[in-house]
């Protein structure tokens, strides 16, 4: 009788924790939810930023200030993240060769396995650098005191990530990041229907393929479209420009908007302090000082 050896990496493969059953079903079950779902409502606020910076800053301000947001980041993000990520690593590990067997079996399911591995890694980098970028860094300044909550503010602000996305290289790695992680949702779909036995069948396969695919292209699009905007609008700045010119931290340029929104208030509030005298008929020197700033 034939034997068939199972080589370290390949599907059957007892090597480390790979193929517990249990942690597989989960890691492919914390791709879809919360994480999955968490992209795509990332996504769709972010969106927000077709629709103007006045829009784009107040759906900021409702999710980031929240009840207990810090709480619901860390147990419905940050921890399924660190689950599937550390999971996934063994993965990748286990592979033969950062090909995997595609050079033996060119299948497309083959290329398929092999691209959903590596673009998880490409993901997981891109996701470690925007969460810094972004949302730890505007926790650390809140949390250490460093500036005040209004400044930690603006390193997610509208304008932030307009100066942000008028560096190339930021848009290129965030162009990159996105088709990755998109990719690795997409296909993850697919993988959980089958692994949890949603998609019986060659029909039923086809139909989560097709959705599957279908999120993956329209989350991609969707990053791409918010990425171009961010960046066709830094020309209305006229300091935006390399970020690496424009600013030495995340804190530094946080308190540089900072500092402009409250010169831009102070001019608002005094054009309607003018305005609100004229058409009172009383002389704009007389004017209450501040008379129009929002309190």
């Amino acid at each position: 009788m034939a034997t068939t050896v199972i080589k370290k990496g390949q599907p059957g493969s007892k090597a480390l924790f790979k193929d517990s059953f249990l942690l597989h079903k989960l890691h492919s079950l914390s791709g879809v939810f919360p994480i999955g779902f968490f992209m795509i409502f990332h996504l769709t606020a972010n969106s927000y930023a077709l629709r103007g910076e006045t829009e784009f800053n107040t759906a900021v301000k409702a999710i980031n200030y929240a009840p207990f947001v810090g709480l619901l980041e860390i147990a419905v993000i940050a921890i399924p993240i660190l689950f599937h990520a550390i999971y996934g690593v063994f993965i990748v590990r286990e592979m033969q060769g950062p090909g995997g067997n595609v050079a033996h079996y060119g299948y497309s399911r083959n290329w398929l396995y092999i691209l959903q591995r590596w673009s998880g890694v490409v993901a997981l980098g891109y996701l470690l650098y925007h969460a810094w970028d972004t949302s730890l860094n505007k926790r650390i300044i809140e949390w250490s005191g460093m500036a005040s909550d209004d400044v930690a503010y603006h390193t997610i602000s509208y304008a932030a990530m307009v100066y942000r996305f008028a560096d190339p290289v930021y848009l290129l790695g965030y162009i990159v990041g996105i088709l990755a992680s998109a990719f690795h949702l997409g296909n993850g779909i697919f993988n959980f229907t089958i692994r949890w036995g949603i998609a019986i069948g060659k029909q039923a396969q086809q139909v989560s393929a097709f959705i599957g695919w279908g999120i993956g292209i329209g989350l991609t699009l969707m990053g791409w479209w918010i990425a171009g905007n961010f960046y066709l609008k830094s020309a209305n700045y006229a300091d935006a420009g390399p970020i690496r010119s424009q600013y030495t931290s995340v804190l530094d340029l946080a308190k540089k908007l900072a500092a402009k929104e409250t010169v831009q208030e102070r001019q608002a509030g005094a054009e309607t302090a003018e305005k609100q005298a004229e058409d009172a008929g009383v002389p704009a020197s007389e004017a209450p000082v501040g008379a129009g700033e929002n309190r």
